[in-house]
């Protein structure tokens, strides 16, 4: 009996639908090894942890030393609030408890970025009377958030510490996913200046909502919900007749351009044309830079000057949201200078700074240069010497974003618009 034709072709439809070329297998296997390679290099080596771009906190706070002294124990509490303009604002309460005598007080305090003015307002009780006082502060450096109260802006190079740490997969740092109520976090100890410093990071928005250095703590509640709006701006009432005491922060001497800081300081300054996406220069400053090589690299307080120069420093300085990262340099004469002391401070630098690690510049004024790079409170820090600059950057960058903007360092000459 013969086989209908219509069947026929059904069946050879049917084969030709179910037969897989020879070399199907081979390449499922080639598939999931190449899956296999990029899950292992890729997603276990850590994810890029750019800084989160956060326009505005406020909350409330508590600060509190852990051992007694003369007058007690000294214990803060008190609100915040920041916006990416630069203005900030704070209020405060404090008391020192004591068996015979105590103090207490409140503080209000704001800065005004485009003025550049910080106000703060005192009153202060204490055994021998109450008093109140006002202090104007105008021109200080960074000219951005600078109040004297606390806030969890304080401790940004420490999130940055742990977002770069996070990303490097770096030991020196003990971190630890958690979760807080809602929020994801992280809960990270690190060793710094002689402490053991535990801090824990919002995820998030890489706030430190507590901070701990077996001295005193810090604990901050954030509004998440409500941030301030951007435009807000922080004012103090102080009462008349209150005696006001002004400070002009004279050292520091602003300038519009790095170019025109460059003639301030009589050589062309470096500038980088990659820094992060989101970044701008938002400030540009020179002031003597007699101190500067020992402050970059050693925590020593020393009472003369080592750069032997008369070139003022210049300073930059960068915004994105509620963080920023600076960059100061110093020219030929105080490099000159710096030279012949270099390997003794970087030596004390490599005993001393928490996860130092060195890396060859690919690019830029500083291609072929070994730069240094650690952790210290103001955030991941990066020093480079040249034969006629030596640089020094630190806050909120990871110590890739560090690298990365170095090797973009170029000298703007001094008649340059830029």
């Amino acid at each position: 009996m013969s086989t209908p034709p219509e069947r026929v072709s059904r069946e050879i439809r049917s084969a030709r639908m179910n037969r897989r070329p020879p070399s199907f297998v081979a390449t499922l296997v080639a598939l999931a090894v190449v899956f296999a390679i990029a899950w292992m290099f890729f997603v276990r080596s850590g994810s890029n942890m750019p800084t989160p771009v956060v326009n505005g906190v406020r909350g409330t706070f508590t600060w509190q030393a852990i051992a007694q002294n003369a007058s007690g124990v000294p214990r803060e509490t008190g609100s915040f609030a920041a916006v990416a303009s630069g203005d900030a604002g704070g209020r405060m309460t404090w008391e020192n408890t004591a068996p015979r005598a105590g103090t207490s007080g409140s503080s209000e305090s704001a800065y005004a970025a485009e003025s550049r003015t910080e106000t703060t307002f005192t009153r202060r009780t204490s055994p021998l009377g109450r008093r109140a006082k006002g202090l104007t502060t105008v021109g200080a450096w960074p000219p951005v958030w600078r109040v004297a109260t606390r806030s969890p802006l304080d401790y940004q190079g420490l999130s940055a510490i742990v977002r770069a740490a996070v990303e490097d997969g770096d030991h020196a740092v003990g971190i630890k996913p958690l979760k807080e109520g809602a929020r994801t976090v992280w809960r990270a100890a690190m060793r710094m200046d002689g402490k053991v410093i535990d801090v824990v990071v919002d995820q998030e928005s890489g706030i430190v909502t507590w901070y701990s250095d077996g001295t005193e703590t810090f604990t901050a509640d954030v509004d998440w919900a409500s941030p301030p709006p951007a435009g807000r701006t922080s004012s103090v009432g102080v009462p008349a007749g209150t005696p006001m005491k002004t400070v002009e922060a004279d050292a520091v001497s602003y300038a519009k351009t790095p170019a025109q800081a460059g003639e301030a300081a009589g050589y062309d300054p470096l500038v980088s044309d990659l820094a992060p996406d989101g970044y701008a220069r938002r400030a540009v400053a020179t002031w003597p830079a007699d101190y500067a090589p020992v402050y970059w690299l050693t925590d020593r307080v020393i009472s003369t000057p080592i750069a032997g120069s008369s070139e003022p420093l210049v300073a930059q300085l960068y915004t994105r949201g509620l963080n920023w990262f600076t960059m100061e340099q110093i020219g030929p004469g105080a490099t000159r200078a710096l030279s012949s002391q270099f390997p003794s401070l970087l030596a004390s630098a490599m005993g001393t700074q928490l996860s130092f690690q060195q890396a060859t510049l690919q690019y830029g004024a500083f291609k072929g240069r070994t730069a240094s790079t650690w952790y210290q409170p103001s955030g991941p820090s990066l020093f480079v010497l040249g034969a006629r600059r030596a640089v020094f950057i630190t806050g909120a960058l990871t110590r890739q974003e560090l690298i990365a903007y170095a090797e973009g360092l170029k000298p703007v000459p001094a008649g340059a618009g830029e």
